[in-house]
């Protein structure tokens, strides 16, 4: 484990390191010492595990799963929190618990930030995790570039989870909670629409129905500032009934192992801030942890800087498509990226 990944502060030292095999009873120990609550937090036991009290020879097992790493992050010798790399599902995901004593003292994302700069340099194959946070009872998955963390200022209060340096902006699945916003960044995107002379989204597509859609199947991401929702797009796996058919050609015709990229939008008061952008490219990373091979997108031909957004984003114009929810005006430029 590398000195740089010690932290010094007022309350004394921290350092994150790796259990193995010697430390394995400490790691049991300390999960055993948790209550129900803390542990449903790293998302990795299942409640029947959890309601039989943890029995030892299960925890065994599911600490040496390969699919498994835990780290520690120990204040003056003594392990005060609880990191989990998990690969047991795509992408790899990150949680973490911190002592009932040290709680609220800032040491959980400390932690957090000394871990992704050790997996930064042990783990450089793995360029972004999914980190996993339980707010006033809400679970939310938050993308984190391990990369990028090794370049953020070391105090704690400038470490912030991130979805690229020196940007406090945070992306992770939009909630119902959320579809308030979404429909008000909706109806103020089809304003600028029509304002522009576009007849997209004229006709009642999309409306709340489509997005709470979206939400139960877990297709909506959305970019927040500090729990503000600021801009979404939805995410589609599969083949979609829109790109079956184009006026030019595809690199790779519609099929199964397909993303599309719908619904993009962006708060009115954030253009500029290229969030459009990032949920492209965001999709992009997303598509290739599913084991996509194409990322296909649409725009209207008056939508100038959605157009000009997509072409920044690496996709390449292959033709054009008839949208088959819209009534008017369906035709839309078609773009592609081969992953």
């Amino acid at each position: 484990m590398s000195e740089e990944n010690v932290y010094k502060n007022s309350k004394g030292e921290l350092k994150i390191k790796k259990f193995d095999s010697f430390t394995k009873d400490k790691l049991i120990s300390f999960i055993i010492n948790c209550d129900i609550n803390e542990l449903s937090t790293l998302n990795i036991f299942d409640e029947a595990l959890l309601k039989e009290n943890l029995p030892k020879e299960k925890l065994n097992s599911l600490i040496d799963s390969d699919k498994l790493n835990f780290y520690y992050l120990e204040k003056n010798e003594k392990i005060i929190g609880l990191y989990c790399l998990s690969s047991l599902k795509e992408p790899n995901s990150i949680s973490f618990i911190v002592s009932k004593d040290d709680r609220n003292k800032g040491y959980g994302k400390t932690g957090l930030f000394l871990l992704l700069k050790e997996l930064s340099t042990s783990e450089p194959n793995i360029s972004e995790y999914f980190f996993t946070i339980k707010k006033d009872n809400i679970y939310a998955s938050l993308v984190v570039y391990g990369n990028n963390a090794s370049l953020v200022k070391e105090t704690e209060n400038d470490i912030v989870l991130k979805i690229e340096k020196n940007n406090n902006a945070w992306l992770h699945k939009v909630k119902n909670d959320d579809l308030p916003k979404v429909m008000k960044i909706t109806n103020s995107a089809k304003e600028l629409l029509k304002k522009n002379g576009s007849l997209q989204w004229q006709c009642g597509y999309p409306n709340e129905g489509t997005f709470t859609n979206d939400i139960k199947n877990g297709n909506l991401y959305g970019i927040f500032e500090g729990d503000e929702l600021m801009g979404y797009g939805a995410y589609i796996y599969g083949k979609d009934a829109n790109y079956v058919n184009i006026d030019g050609k595809w690199d790779i015709p519609a099929n199964d192992r397909d993303m599309a990229i719908h619904r993009v939008a962006v708060d009115e008061n954030c253009h500029g801030k290229k969030y459009g952008k990032k949920i492209l490219e965001y999709g992009i990373k997303y598509a290739k942890k599913l084991g996509c091979v194409t990322v296909k997108v649409d725009t209207h031909k008056k939508n100038i800087p959605m157009q000009k957004t997509i072409e920044k984003s690496g996709f390449k114009y292959k033709g054009v498509v008839v949208i088959l929810t819209e009534k008017l005006d369906n035709l839309r430029l078609a773009y592609e990226i081969i992953l």
